[in-house]
């Protein structure tokens, strides 16, 4: 009995191991598509996408929106270049104003400027912290 104990137990934590060395590709995966999606989606779900990108590098940053707050407001708060635009574009998506493929090119390089902008700010070990964190935001 105690044989299999140790089988399972060791089966556990490989199996914890291989979950945790995953998260990175998985990470990888995720931020590819929100960049491009793999497949085609609608406008409104890239512009979505988008936001997503720009809120997983603020939450690699610690910043965290609560659950009331506008994102045009949460932009203001976070203060961090090309949010407030993002933030513009999503709401204009939300409320059923037409987005064209300006907006859709601008709202791209504006999370992926984000994104980046406050990945900047942390430091070596909170980089690699987020790497295996998840969810993403």
């Amino acid at each position: 009995m105690l044989h299999w104990l140790v089988v399972l137990i060791a089966g556990a934590m490989i199996f914890q191991l291989a979950s945790l060395a995953l998260r990175p590709i998985r990470r990888m995966i995720v931020l590819r598509h929100l960049r491009q999606p793999f497949w085609d989606e609608t406008v409104d779900q890239r512009v979505s996408n988008s936001w997503q990108l720009a809120l997983v590098g603020l939450r690699d940053a610690g910043w965290r929106s609560s659950s009331g707050e506008a994102p045009r407001e949460f932009a203001k708060r976070v203060g961090i270049d090309g949010l407030e635009r993002c933030a513009t574009i999503l709401e204009r998506a939300r409320h059923g104003i037409g987005i064209d493929a300006a907006d859709l090119t601008d709202i791209n390089v504006s999370a992926d400027a984000t994104y980046h902008a406050a990945r900047e700010k942390i430091g070596p070990v909170s980089r690699f912290l987020a790497w295996i964190r998840w969810p993403l935001t």
